[in-house]
């Protein structure tokens, strides 16, 4: 399972290429179709809320991302 950590810098490219994306353009169209997000925006929201719910059980840990 892959997963995109918030608590840091996201290599994109690798994360594709470990999802068996073709390419990161490949992997953005994807996930742009699953998320409704492009994958830029879809961390920015998570980063805000969050830092809006710092009790919330999703704070700490990562997201899924397959």
């Amino acid at each position: 399972m892959f997963a995109i950590n918030l608590a840091g810098p996201i290599a994109w490219g690798d994360l594709a290429v470990g999802a068996g994306s073709f390419d990161q353009a490949h992997f953005g169209h994807e996930f742009r179709a699953f998320t409704g997000l492009m994958s830029t925006r879809y961390v920015e929201v998570w980063r805000r809320f969050l830092r809006e719910h710092p009790g919330h059980a999703l704070n700490g840990r990562p997201l899924p991302a397959d």
